[in-house]
């Protein structure tokens, strides 16, 4: 299966309402892992159940889930068994699903034998981006490394995702796959291969929807891709996404500067207050320029991501760079726990760009 024409990725990108929504993770959940594993999945579910409904309630349409590979590994069945109730959740409460099938976040580290993180209760640490536990100096030593990069992980790995698309190529329910997130951001050049592999296992599945994998680390002045993996994963995708956290007068040019690549857009994260990556500023450009969204983070929960990322902090505690960073605010999220808006006027923006855009796309019989 090729990659899909500019004609064919328009005119799916057309048949759809704006596509808006949110990088989903329940807030009682403390990881991907306590996201995806059996244990404590009733609770999960009610949580979700809450907190997509809340989505609808204020006019998002999509969510976009991240897979765990080592949850999976341990227990598949289950695994499938608790996608097919996010899905369900998803489309109870009118949102789509993009489904993320690699990341290199928190990827294993070291030359020994693998060994999966347990299951079971999660513990998170308190004041830190997503509930993360700072790496110890020994594990900053050892050498991270991508599970496609283990022959013996990697058979594994393509089953999982063959698996999945293959339960759902044709399923209305998902709206995108996600095949690769950053790619290159931990392993570089080596994601090139990983890249090549997993749009083949997606598309030897022969799905309906398209393929992408993100870019994230914009474009240079000159409007070109920084990096070999980033270009390759654009010429691989059927549609362009990536990923945003700057301010306005960074994120225009890179909207401009993505368009000469001839395909519909997709923004699959953005939202960084402390950066002035801001909701009054940002969903409206997305809404003018027929960008698709998806912010990052939604209720606030373990997880955390009102804090800011470690690197930022490093920044603050240097007044040499002059980073003009506003820690006052959170960094993402749009929900209080209590499910009240962390800036009643931000849900307000959002739920009056999202009525313009079904009245737009209602007047063009979508």
């Amino acid at each position: 299966m090729a990659r899909w024409s500019e004609k064919k990725a328009w005119d799916w990108y057309n048949s759809h309402k704006w596509i808006r929504g949110c990088n989903f993770i329940g807030s009682d959940c403390a990881n991907r892992r306590d996201q995806w594993q059996s244990y404590g999945r009733e609770e999960r579910m009610q949580v979700a159940d809450r907190e997509l409904g809340l989505a609808e309630e204020i006019g998002f349409n999509s969510v976009r889930l991240i897979v765990d590979f080592e949850v999976w590994l341990q227990e598949p069945e289950s695994y499938m068994d608790v996608m097919e109730e996010y899905i369900t959740l998803c489309a109870k409460h009118n949102q789509s699903v993009m489904v993320v099938l690699t990341t290199e976040a928190q990827l294993p580290r070291g030359d020994g034998e693998f060994v999966p993180k347990a299951l079971g209760e999660q513990k998170y640490a308190l004041g830190y981006h997503q509930g993360r536990f700072p790496l110890t100096e020994e594990e900053k030593k050892l050498k991270p490394y991508h599970f496609m990069e283990r022959p013996e992980l990697a058979k594994k790995y393509v089953k999982m995702v063959k698996d999945i698309v293959k339960k759902y190529a044709n399923d209305d329910r998902v709206i995108c796959w996600n095949v690769y997130n950053e790619p290159g951001i931990t392993i570089s050049k080596r994601a090139i291969p990983i890249l090549d592999a997993l749009f083949a296992a997606v598309r030897s599945q022969k799905p309906k929807q398209p393929c992408t994998a993100d870019i994230w680390r914009g474009l240079d002045d000159d409007y070109n891709v920084k990096t070999a993996e980033e270009l390759h994963a654009i010429e691989l995708s059927d549609v362009i996404s990536f990923h945003s956290y700057k301010p306005f007068a960074n994120m225009v040019p890179q909207i401009e500067g993505l368009r000469q690549f001839g395909r519909p857009l997709l923004c699959t994260e953005w939202l960084n207050r402390i950066n002035h990556s801001n909701v009054n500023e940002i969903y409206p450009l997305f809404y003018l320029e027929n960008v698709a969204c998806y912010c990052w983070g939604f209720v606030v929960g373990k997880t955390q991501t009102n804090e800011p990322w470690e690197m930022h902090w490093n920044d603050f505690y240097n007044p040499e760079k002059q980073v003009a960073f506003d820690f006052t605010k959170w960094q993402h999220d749009l929900f209080r726990p209590n499910l009240r808006p962390y800036d009643p006027t931000e849900i307000e923006l959002i739920k009056k760009y999202n009525a313009l855009a079904d009245r737009r796309d209602e007047k063009a019989g979508k």
